[in-house]
């Protein structure tokens, strides 16, 4: 590897850790390759480190000396673990249902860690029409099921509504997802936003959360999927519930149309990109 190789891998982790050392937590060295903005490879990357000053690799995981070292990363982990085990059956409900055909583990439980109260965000890709009906069903289960407090159905999309903004949250959020069920809403997610090869271009898609499919669903469902009564539904939940969500929403992030549930309320992203400009700023 030549000197400035070296240089821009080692620029790159530093931007990479920046970017994670905004959510109070470290990576490990794989989940450090996937996020890195430059091609190179996992003996680039661990060579890199150790021929550092300010890196270390310990038991897998990257720290730098330009944050604070957390001794939480192991912690974190086991409570993904848990809290994803306990989302299972109500995530192998949605998994079960035809009108889905994209279904995937977002945010911080699909990078690898949580923290107590957190969630489980979720991806819902449906057939073109059946977004609003859905979105009902998976807010059902989240109130209703004994085990569905920590779901998070935060975007539900038609998987004909699949494109985002051009970003490297974006980015690295579509590439961290882990898929659950993909009857071609996953293949045509990565199909419209191929930008996020470019961006990360050692990032491959995770393999699938193999899951159960349990046809456990309210007896309101049924009736959703008649023909005509069924669209008649869709088209009047959409319309009520676009206007009530628009009439309380106070994020520019969100979403609401008959096609896209994005309730990005707490304007995330934008709050994430703030911080972690500041994060580069220090570093630089």
């Amino acid at each position: 590897m030549t000197l400035n190789n070296q240089l821009e891998i080692a620029k790159a982790i530093d931007e990479a850790l920046a970017y994670s050392s905004v959510f109070d937590d470290h990576v490990e060295i794989d989940e450090l390759l996937r996020n890195l903005r430059v091609k190179s490879t996992r003996e680039l990357l661990i060579s890199t480190i150790n021929s550092s000053t300010h890196l270390q690799l310990e038991e897998g995981v990257v720290y730098s000396s330009n944050h604070p070292k957390s001794g939480n990363h192991a912690h974190r982990k086991e409570i993904a673990n848990k809290t994803l085990h306990r989302t299972r059956k109500v995530l192998s409900i949605l998994n079960s249902c035809p009108q889905v055909t994209g279904l995937a583990v977002t945010g911080s439980v699909a990078a690898g860690v949580n923290t107590e109260n957190g969630d489980v965000d979720v991806l819902i890709i449906t057939k073109p029409g059946w977004v609003w009906r859905v979105r009902a069903l998976a807010i059902y289960l989240s109130h209703k099921h004994p085990q569905g407090n920590l779901l998070c159905p935060n975007m539900v999309m038609s998987e004909n509504s699949l494109k985002f903004e051009k970003s490297m949250y974006s980015a690295r959020e579509m590439m961290q997802i882990i898929p659950i069920k993909d009857d071609g809403g996953i293949d045509r997610l990565y199909g419209t936003n191929t930008w996020t090869e470019e961006m990360l271009p050692n990032a491959t898609r995770k393999p699938t959360l193999v899951m159960d499919q349990i046809r456990q669903y309210p007896w309101w469902w049924h009736v959703m999927n008649f023909p005509l009564l069924g669209w008649v539904i869709e088209s009047w939940e959409s319309r009520r519930r676009i206007k009530q969500l628009k009439t309380s929403s106070q994020s520019t992030e969100a979403i609401y149309s008959k096609s896209i549930c994005r309730g990005h309320e707490s304007n995330h992203k934008s709050r994430i990109e703030a911080e972690y400009n500041l994060a580069i700023e220090a570093i630089s």
